[in-house]
């Protein structure tokens, strides 16, 4: 019956899941069908196997050394901010030297690295596997 059962809340519309799904599918191609890429693709995976742990959108995942190399985080005009300072924290937090958010509403992206802070520069560049991401997108 309805009236015992929990029901929760996600926050994910069409578009985003569309964003989602486009970037999944290019790093899936280049993954597992051309081995073009070292690193596994993940979604809505915890960042932390050993804890319950924050889950950003798509991971990266080097299965050898067995870490985290890129978070990307999709995101619309109102929450980007949000979004960027939670990757920020996040890539801190784990360890993670590459990140992205992409924000659908304007089609826009914001690039992070534990190296050198915000990059403004081709910002959807992904120096970790040497693909523009925003190139999954089109």
């Amino acid at each position: 019956m309805l009236d015992n059962t929990i029901f929760m809340g996600v926050n994910a519309p069409k578009p985003h899941q569309r964003v989602i799904g486009k970037l999944m599918t290019g790093f899936g191609q280049l993954f597992y069908k051309e081995g073009k890429i070292p690193y596994e693709p993940f979604t809505k995976t915890t960042i932390d196997e050993g804890k319950t742990s924050p889950t950003p959108d798509i991971l990266l995942f080097d299965n050898q050394s067995a870490q985290n190399k890129v978070i990307i985080e999709v995101s619309t005009s109102a929450g980007v901010r949000k979004d960027f300072a939670k990757l920020v924290e996040l890539m801190n937090d784990y360890g993670v030297h590459e990140g992205f958010v992409y924000n659908y509403n304007d089609e826009t992206w914001r690039k992070y690295t534990l190296q050198s802070g915000e990059v403004r520069e081709n910002p959807s560049f992904c120096d970790t596997i040497g693909y523009d991401l925003g190139q999954f997108l089109t």
